[in-house]
Parts: C-alpha cells; structure tokens; sequence
C-alpha cells in the first residue's frame, strides 16, 4: 500500500536515500517541453493529489447540476396507477353499464396499470436550478483551465488560490463567455436529441450526423477558448476564431483529447457497471479533473506553437528565462 501512495504522492519518500527530491529542473522541462506520451504519466503521477483538490472545487462550483440531478430522480415526486392502454377509458366507460365476459376479458388486455409520478413544485424548482449552469460552468472553467495550464507548463500550482484568482482576474469576459457556452452546450444537445429522436431519413440522418461532428469540434474548441482566456488579452470574437482554427490546425493532438476523454468516459461507465458504488464516487473525485487534463495536455503546445512561440519571435525581449538549476514544482 504504500508503494501505491508513494506513487501518486507529490513528496518523494524521505526514508530513502534520493537525490531527485528538490522538485522540477530547468533540464527535465526542457525535456518535457514536447507533452509526449511518456511525460504524460510523469506529470499525472505528480499532480495527482492537485487533480483531485480540483476536481473538488469543480464539483462544488457547479453545485446546482446536484440539485438537478436530484429533481429529476423523483425522490420527492408522489406517485399514481394509471392505465397503459388509451382504450381503458373507453372500456371503463362500457362496464359502467354492462359487465360481461367479453368485457371481463378485454379488461384483463387493456386495463393493465402502471406507477405515474405526478412531478411536484419542489422538482420543478430544483430541475430549474440546474439552468444556473450556465453561469457556474464557465466560470468554474477559467479557473480549471489556468491550474491546468500550469501543471502542464510544470509551474508552482496552488490550487485553491491559482482557481479562483483566476476567475477575480478574469470575470467580465468570463461571464460573457460562461453564458455563450451554455447556450451553444443547450443547443448542441437539443438537436442531437431530436434529429436521433427522427433518424431514419436519409437528410435527417445528415443532420445527425452533422450535429455530432459540430459537437466534437465544438469540444475541442472549449479547451482552447478557456485556454486563451486566461493566457492572452483578446476579444471574445478573436478568441473564439481562433478556437475553430486551432482545432483544426492541431488536429493530431485534437483527435488524442478526444479519444482520450472518450476512452476514459466509457471506462468509467463500465466501472459503474460492475462496482455502482464506485463508479458514482468516481465523477466526485477524480473523473472530470482528469478528463480536463487529457484535453489540455494534448491541446496547450499547439496554442504554444502557433500563438506563443510567433509572439516571442516578434518580442524576444519578454521571454522569460527559467534558472539554471531552480526548481520550479
């Protein structure tokens, strides 16, 4: 057990006799600058204690998806037993005057009844809750997006401080663009519920499938847009033209975002399946940090190749120089 927590610990264990204790070198970023597959786990395996403080913090940002959730399980709904069949009101109707055993028998058909939950004020108003997303997912993501940049770029990361001075720095714009998110997020999934709801023709199918592929992009674009947000002074109309061409510009490293998020949702479905218990904990903990992580791992040295490296081409004069042998995490 505790060669487990030695490996996911940010401290080296100090009973052994190692000489790598005092942090992150000038020389091994340099080596890390490219995000290959192998840093990919060095840097998993150091930040893990700061992926899960924050996935904590975004779970609590985000609190009215909980009231949401809860709304919509019916806890607090009554319930009633009511016909399946349209044609029992017909035939209650019928046996009010005559009963035989023809009617007997088409009652046993047709009168079969089921539990109906009648949806309380209460429901309604927790369910409603959950259109404050729309605010707290934006926000909550600036502050994501700047702590995960930072333990991409393997700088000092203080989660709760890095979190939410990002968002104080970063409101106005943020807000703005926290409410575009939410809307495209409720329109994206308005009509991917309803082209599949009448798939089936031909141009309907078109649709769909169109509806997907604009909801991947759209994806990646998130990643980058956050991104920008808390990495350059630019306009939410530059930020967002950037964003579309970003994600197909970077499309190696985009389609790995996506596959990554992907490989990681099924696998924790599949947990759910076996172990319910676990797989529910899972999302609470550590799933969304992560998730975040795979995505702006693969995305951010695109936004360094076509936007920062250009810029310190152009002003070489404000590039920043890291110390020799300085620990920096």
């Amino acid at each position: 057990m505790g060669k487990i927590f030695d490996f996911f610990s940010n401290n080296k264990n100090k009973d052994k006799d190692r000489n790598d204790d005092i942090g992150v070198t000038k020389e091994q970023v340099e080596k890390e600058k490219k995000l290959g597959f192998s840093t990919f786990f060095k840097l998993l395996r150091r930040s893990f204690g700061k992926l899960t403080g924050l996935n904590l913090i975004i779970v609590l940002c985000n609190f009215p998806i909980l009231l949401f959730l809860y709304g919509l399980s019916g806890n607090l709904n009554p319930t009633i037993n009511a016909p399946v069949n349209p044609l029992f009101v017909q035939l209650y109707g019928i046996m009010q005057n005559e009963i035989s055993p023809l009617t007997a028998s088409l009652n046993g058909i047709v009168g079969i009844t089921t539990e109906v939950q009648i949806i309380t004020t209460a429901s309604k108003i927790l369910m409603y809750s959950g259109l404050l997303l729309i605010f707290t997912l934006g926000i909550s993501s600036i502050g994501m997006s700047y702590v995960m940049r930072n333990i991409v770029r393997s700088e000092y990361v203080s989660v709760w401080h890095d979190f939410f001075g990002a968002i104080k720095k970063n409101f106005k714009q943020g807000i703005v663009l926290s409410i575009l998110d939410g809307v495209v997020i409720l329109l994206l999934a308005y009509d991917i519920v309803a082209y599949s709801a009448n798939s089936g023709d031909f141009v309907m199918n078109i649709f769909y499938f169109s509806i997907i592929l604009i909801s991947i992009i759209y994806f990646i674009m998130r990643y980058y847009m956050y991104i920008m947000v808390v990495t350059f002074d630019l306009k939410l109309k530059k930020i967002i033209k950037n964003s579309f061409l970003l994600s197909i510009l970077g499309f190696r490293r985009n389609l790995s975002a996506v596959l990554g998020s992907v490989f990681l949702i099924v696998l924790s479905l599949y947990i759910y399946v076996l172990l319910p218990t676990t797989g529910i904990l899972l999302p609470f903990i550590f799933t969304i940090s992560l998730i975040n992580f795979i995505g702006i791992y693969c995305v951010y040295p695109i936004i360094v190749k076509y936007m920062v490296e250009p810029y310190y081409d152009e002003h070489p004069d404000e590039k920043p120089n890291i110390p020799d042998q300085e620990p920096i995490l």
